[in-house]
């Protein structure tokens, strides 16, 4: 079991990752267009790497957005191989219509790399839009035709429960279907679509999720960029993953 936390490629991230690095088995990096990374490069860290997604103007959905697609996909690819990043996690976009699903494949498909890791995302986020890949079902199309694997997103899967009205237990227990070894972590609060807190905050239910992991995965916090709160979050999970796996 690795325990990571999340961070841009930025001021902000460096600092982070220089005062949590060594709490953590591995930091997932977002590099960000326009912005240097291979700073980043001098902490004797494992790095692995998120490409830039919607809010950089990134969406294989759409296709008047591929060149700006293309841009980010290979920014991410270019990280990989400078962090020597095993999996690259991608955002598969936003929907459109009834090609949204198509023409994401068909890009992704352009650019395709054996380390992508395709994000489940919410199938709508209140007064903002609604997103493809949120279900188990559209999940296995891009895993099928890409033969990549799957970044299970627990809050993001919480958030179509609810929306779909089915709950999330549901919903993330068709995507362990699809056996994903990669899993993002974050507290939340479910009907206010308060997101992206820290574990120890909403009322999201981390034991469950924290039940569905299987040994030897990659656990992500995606929590606020606040240090001395990471560095209690990952102790906290490697205590619990620790009893876990010792028994």
């Amino acid at each position: 079991m690795k325990i990571g936390i999340k961070t841009f490629a930025d001021e902000i991230g460096y600092e982070i990752v220089s005062k949590v690095g060594g709490y953590a088995d591995f930091v997932e990096i977002m590099p960000v267009p326009g912005k240097e990374y291979k700073q980043f490069g001098n902490f004797n860290l494992e790095f692995r790497v998120h490409a830039p997604h919607q809010d950089f103007g990134m969406d294989p959905a759409d296709r008047s957005l591929w060149t700006r697609t293309e841009q980010c996909i290979r920014l991410a690819k270019e990280a990989a191989d400078f962090f020597h990043s095993p999996t690259i996690i991608v955002h598969p976009g936003i929907y459109h219509g009834t090609e949204s699903i198509a023409n994401a494949i068909n890009c992704l498909t352009r650019f395709n790399d054996s380390r992508f890791l395709i994000e489940n995302l919410p199938a709508e986020v209140p007064n903002e839009r609604k997103y493809i890949c949120s279900t188990a079902e559209e999940a296995k199309q891009f895993i099928e035709a890409l033969g990549c694997g799957l970044c299970l997103d627990f809050e993001h899967a919480t958030q179509t429960g609810y929306v779909l009205g089915t709950g999330y237990k549901p919903i993330i227990g068709e995507f362990l279907k699809l056996n994903p070894d990669y899993f993002h972590i974050n507290g939340g609060y479910t009907r206010e679509f308060i997101m992206h807190k820290s574990i120890f905050e909403g009322d999201f239910d981390i034991p469950f999720f924290i039940g569905c992991v299987p040994a030897d995965s990659i656990v992500v916090l995606e929590t606020p960029q606040n240090a001395e709160v990471m560095q209690e979050e990952i102790k906290f999970l490697k205590s619990i993953f620790g009893k876990i796996g010792s028994n």
